[in-house]
């Protein structure tokens, strides 16, 4: 039976519905709790406050322990933040001094990354809502000392959650990680159907890279946290873990381990079965990872596998054919990128079978890979602290950061001015008091919105903007069918948990939900609800218009760093070979047993360990080049930086870095490597190296067309063609 692979199913299939669904019942507990039962109002919504704050960072992303670290950071430094602002309300001379300053220090933060930037936004929440409180004197020190409490709560709640469903939360990072591959996988299909452009086929391979990037790291965060050992509980589900892990991995290296000609073999085989069977192949692979994702998931065998041994034995018909009508020697550069295409699938086949056959129920489940699961592995974890170093080397208008917590510093001001300034006009009006309420909406939703560059800005603006308008719509429908409490009650904490669960990948759902969410907790609180739901919208207007209007004060364009970023891939593409270069050297001179060999032969080599963080870094890199590359797209024309040449540029890096990853077996295939072979990597390496204008370095002798030299040309002649091309657009563009 064929399984939808759509948005329900990746959602299902990754952990942001876990950690929704923690992120709502302990939030919405204590209020149920003390407001619902107990009309403790006051009280209620300061607890709810300091958890919601520290609910906000519990998502996924990064190491547990930093997580924690996180977590405990938020706890003191947002309810210090709550204190100190509720202590300087009295004087409206200070207060703006106090919210500006806190504003842009925390905003800031988004120097440490995406979690950095959570971090400040956390706090900042519960700075403001402090604010939307009416407390004066002592109470001030009770509303932060019951905000501290609910904090601590949730802080605990979340410890004890994820001590429980540990194992569960791992497998839901990795079946994160085996679905973005598979959709990896789709979209490398496309390039093998003539009918689609390859411009096209290739923007949009490039988000599904950045993605699959993303979800490999958080996988090696989990994943890498506790490895199997012989006296763990649950060993045989952490034994799977690891290694459909290490499978998803080389599976990955697989896909993007040799740059295919698919202009070459569109030309070349435009109208042969052969490109059908390519591409039937990737599908069949992309379904059966994402059936397997889905199944990993939910912790449940997977009988059922999509076998795709027709289509490989059709290839390899097809590769026969055209041997023997004489291509082998007719085109023997074509001829050897099909044999390549065809090694890379049935290797790809492979990785998937060995993960269908972990996850089968009557599977003999064993460790791969023992040798590698020591601490070495640790390297590869995201490294990461909250020092105010980096804050410090940010501090000037070079810094894109800098320029982001300015334009949210003076969008925050412009607020305060908004707000101050019509209360003042219209003293003592009971309407204008209404509106003024909830400002803090404004405040949070320009929080929410503004991002450190123009394009993300803009799209979480259209997107916040829709979401609310949408959320509003759909809550006049709920109310005027019903306002039975408890069907409210249980809508609204599936509104929290759906908003939580799709604000990262799918913001405009996300906030129509929160907004559902916040609206119905309203309810509650305040009987006129319509009069609210109106306030809502009216202030997402507000703040949209004001976020979108100060996207321009301080502007940072993608053509800032993009330079930065280009050089930044060049040189860990050179990197990644200098090692696969010195690992190999090292691996041949040591005289290993090149025909039976394995990961596990060089684990204690510390140069294949640093290969493998190269590699890492290699793709990283890339993909962070890649997503600026693709925001600048989405930015004013004016501000495209040499988007022919960039486009070059990305084209060749992703041939370079495929062919390196390419090298390691073809290279240990050989007794040593030649003066004329190593000459060649030498003059690549010379390319890669160029930052000036320069002669040309000396062009290597031609390599013999030997048996032992063939599987190089085509791999050499990809390589020296993407390394003139890096070094021409690197100097074209005064990299």
């Amino acid at each position: 039976m064929y399984i939808s692979t759509g948005k329900f199913n990746r959602l299902m299939a990754g952990p942001h519905l876990f950690f929704a669904l923690r992120q709502g019942i302990g939030v919405l507990l204590p209020i149920i709790l003390l407001i619902g039962f107990f009309n403790l109002y006051h009280f209620g919504f300061a607890f709810s406050a300091g958890a919601l704050a520290i609910a906000l960072i519990d998502q996924p992303g990064g190491t547990k322990r930093f997580r924690i670290k996180e977590m405990l950071f938020v706890l003191i430094a947002g309810n210090l933040a709550a204190l100190i602002t509720g202590l300087a309300r009295p004087y409206p001379s200070i207060i703006w001094l106090i919210i500006s300053l806190q504003v842009f220090g925390f905003s800031m933060f988004s120097v440490f990354g995406k979690r950095g930037g959570l971090v400040g936004f956390a706090c900042l929440m519960m700075m403001l809502l402090s604010l939307s409180i009416n407390i004066q004197g002592t109470d001030i020190f009770h509303y932060a000392l019951i905000s501290l409490a609910g904090s601590t709560y949730y802080f605990l709640f979340s410890l004890s959650i994820s001590y429980i469903f540990r194992l569960h939360e791992e497998r839901l990072t990795l079946a994160s990680a085996v679905y973005a591959t598979g959709d990896y996988m789709r979209a490398r299909a496309a390039f093998y159907d003539v009918d689609n452009d390859l411009d096209g086929c290739f923007r949009q391979l490039l988000p599904y890279m950045i993605t699959m990037t993303d979800a490999h790291q958080a996988a090696r965060d989990n994943v890498l946290r506790n490895l199997p050992e012989d006296h763990k509980d649950h060993q045989r589900q952490r034994i799977i873990l690891w290694n459909v892990f290490i499978e998803i991995i080389a599976l990955l290296d697989t896909m993007v381990a040799t740059q295919t000609d698919y202009e070459v073999l569109r030309q070349r085989f435009k109208n042969d079965d052969i490109m059908l069977f390519m591409r039937d192949t990737l599908i069949k692979l992309s379904r059966t990872l994402q059936r397997n994702a889905l199944k990993l998931a939910h912790n449940s065998t997977a009988p059922y596998r999509n076998s795709v041994k027709a289509e490989l034995r059709a290839i390899e018909y097809e590769i026969e054919q055209y041997k023997a009508a004489g291509m082998a020697k007719a085109e023997p550069e074509v001829y050897a990128l099909l044999i390549q295409v065809l090694r890379r699938l049935r290797n790809a086949s492979r990785y998937v079978d060995i993960i269908c056959d972990n996850l089968r129920d009557d599977a003999n489940i064993q460790a791969l890979d023992n040798m590698r699961r020591d601490k070495s592995l640790l390297q590869f974890r995201t490294h990461q602290s909250l020092r105010l170093q980096p804050i410090l080397d940010n501090l000037h208008f070079g810094s894109a950061i800098f320029r982001y917590a300015l334009r949210v510093t003076l969008a925050i001001v412009i607020v305060q001015l908004f707000t101050n300034g019509i209360v003042l006009i219209y003293e003592h009006n009971e309407l204008i008091d209404k509106l003024i309420e909830h400002s803090h909406w404004i405040t949070i939703t320009i929080l929410l919105t503004m991002r450190p560059g123009f394009a993300l800005t803009r799209q979480r603006t259209m997107m916040r903007l829709q979401g609310t308008v949408i959320g509003c719509l759909l809550t006049l429908l709920l109310f005027s069918i019903t306002t039975n409490p408890i069907i409210l009650t249980i809508s609204m904490l599936c509104c929290m948990i759906l908003g939580q669960a799709l604000i990262v990948n799918f913001f405009r759902s996300g906030s129509m939900f929160i907004t559902m969410y916040v609206l119905i907790g309203f309810y509650f609180i305040s009987p006129n609800i319509f009069t609210i739901i109106g306030e809502r919208a009216a202030d997402t207007v507000i703040a949209s218009i004001i976020a979108f209007a100060c996207s321009f004060a301080f502007p940072w364009w993608e053509e800032n760093q993009i330079k930065r970023l280009a050089n930044k891939t060049i040189n860990a593409s050179l990197t990644y070979l200098e090692k696969e270069l010195l690992f190999v050297d090292s691996a041949l001179t040591s005289g290993f047993n090149r025909h039976n060999y394995s990961a596990e032969t060089f684990a204690s080599n510390p140069l294949y360990i640093d290969l493998q963080l190269a590699r890492r870094n290699i793709h990283n890199a890339y993909a962070e080049f890649a997503e600026s590359y693709a925001r600048m797209l989405s930015e004013p024309k004016s501000h495209h930086f040499n988007i022919s040449h960039l486009n070059r540029l990305i084209m060749s890096l992703n041939t370079m870095t495929s062919q390196i990853n390419s090298l390691g077996p073809l290279l240990l295939s050989l007794d040593k490597l030649s003066p004329t072979l190593k000459d060649h990597f030498v003059y690549i390496e010379q390319l890669l190296k160029q930052t000036k204008q320069q002669d040309d370095p000396p062009t290597p002798i031609h390599l013999e067309d030997t048996p032992e030299n063939l599987p190089f040309m085509l791999p050499l002649k990809q390589m020296q063609n993407a390394a003139h091309t890096i070094r021409n657009v690197r100097l074209e563009l005064g990299l």
